[in-house]
């Protein structure tokens, strides 16, 4: 049993993937995939300072991106649930629209945000601020509670085997998107391809990301493979990608981007 436990866990993974069918239709519809710029910083608090204190500059925050009228930015922290010995006290993930955006932003952020930042240090220790190329591989579960800000984010580092290749990834995704649909096996899922900041000895092509609404979206999902689904994905991925174990976060939504922007 412990075994069988053990491969529904790892074949858990493959549901972030997700990236066959989309990634084949981005191709047929533009020049090349739809990147989206990500920045995630990995924090500690300082001595003496916690959440409440976090949340109050991140409001201060707020307050100055609306009035520079920055609204091609998203941001969540995300505070570690099930995680190894490099955790981190809560992350911060953000997200522009696209690469002028990140610019421009980046750089109003470094010269009239300067105040803005220095609270922020004066809360948190960030270790590593790393940036990616998002991909969006699979459509999100619609939220009706607009109240609700709250979800659930998995990170793993997938790389592929030997002599593997997109073109098979993407012909096994095919499959499994449908099953894991026919199957009620839900999620939104994007490809986090590594671009700034990852450290030297960093051994994988992609962070494999997905979210679900809830825990119990979560919960549902594990026992949908411990009952045997777990089958299905590694028949189609065993021979073409290997991912680590899944490392779970809380996310909350801290700042949307403009309807129009994202």
């Amino acid at each position: 049993m412990k075994k069988i436990l053990t491969a529904a866990m790892s074949a858990l993974m493959f549901l972030f993937v997700g990236s066959g069918a989309v990634i084949a239709q981005e191709e047929e519809e533009s020049d090349g995939l739809d990147f989206v710029p990500v920045e995630a910083f990995a924090c500690n608090f300082n001595d003496g300072k916690g959440p409440a204190d976090l949340a109050a500059v991140t409001k201060e925050w707020n307050a100055w991106m609306d009035e520079e009228g920055q609204t091609s930015y998203f941001a969540a922290t995300i505070w570690p649930s099930y995680y190894g010995e490099r955790a981190f006290d809560v992350g911060w993930l953000g997200a522009w629209s696209d690469g002028r955006a990140m610019g421009a932003g980046t750089d109003l952020f470094m010269t009239a945000g300067r105040e803005i930042a220095a609270k922020f240090s004066e809360v948190l220790d960030c270790g590593a601020h790393t940036q990616f190329a998002s991909v969006r591989v699979r459509e999100p579960q619609p939220n009706d509670d607009e109240s609700d800000i709250s979800f659930v984010l998995q990170f793993s580092n997938c790389s592929f085997k030997e002599g593997a290749t997109m073109e098979q990834l993407n012909a096994a995704q095919q499959q499994w998107n449908a099953y894991a649909d026919e199957h009620g096996i839900v999620g939104g899922s994007w490809m986090f391809f590594p671009v700034w900041g990852e450290t030297a000895d960093a051994d994988y092509d992609f962070k494999a990301v997905n979210s679900t609404g809830d825990y119990t979206t979560l919960g549902s999902n594990w026992a949908l493979y411990a009952e045997g689904h777990y089958q299905k994905s590694n028949e189609l991925f065993d021979d073409i990608i290997d991912c680590d174990s899944a490392r779970i976060y809380t996310a909350r939504v801290e700042r949307t981007m403009a309807e129009d922007d994202g």
